[in-house]
């Protein structure tokens, strides 16, 4: 299990990611408690990911590919903007190689690109 504790933006933000045998989770909250929770499944299989084009993430902005996903808010208050965030970071970072099932609580004060990015790099550098 990894732990973090940083500024992002200036706002104290608490990362946990654990990897279970049968699905990830990563906790993102800047909120002081747990955000609402989503289940993130990948509409196709890891093994299956490997066509870039098909599959995504392609991070070009000529051609932008996401990875195609199911979420589904399984506790909390659900929201088109937390699930846009949650996205990104699926397409921005290590999230997108997850074997089976993800779950995700992502608690932000401002729900941004610049603090999407800047998670993205905390997560890229520190957990993936």
């Amino acid at each position: 299990m990894s732990t973090y504790r940083i500024d992002i933006n200036g706002i104290h933000t608490e990362f946990v990611f654990h990897a279970f045998d049968n699905k990830w989770m990563l906790l993102i909250t800047q909120l002081g408690k747990l955000p609402a929770l989503y289940n993130v499944q990948f509409d196709v299989k890891r093994d299956h990911r490997v066509i870039p084009g098909l599959h995504g993430p392609v991070d070009n902005p000529d051609n932008h590919v996401s990875v195609s996903v199911t979420m589904n808010c399984s506790m909390g208050h659900d929201s088109d903007e937390i699930r846009g965030g949650i996205q990104f970071l699926v397409n921005k970072t290590g999230l997108n190689k997850c074997p089976t099932e993800l779950v995700i609580g992502l608690g932000l004060k401002e729900l941004d690109t610049p603090a999407l990015r800047a998670i993205a790099k905390v997560l890229e550098e520190g957990v993936f």
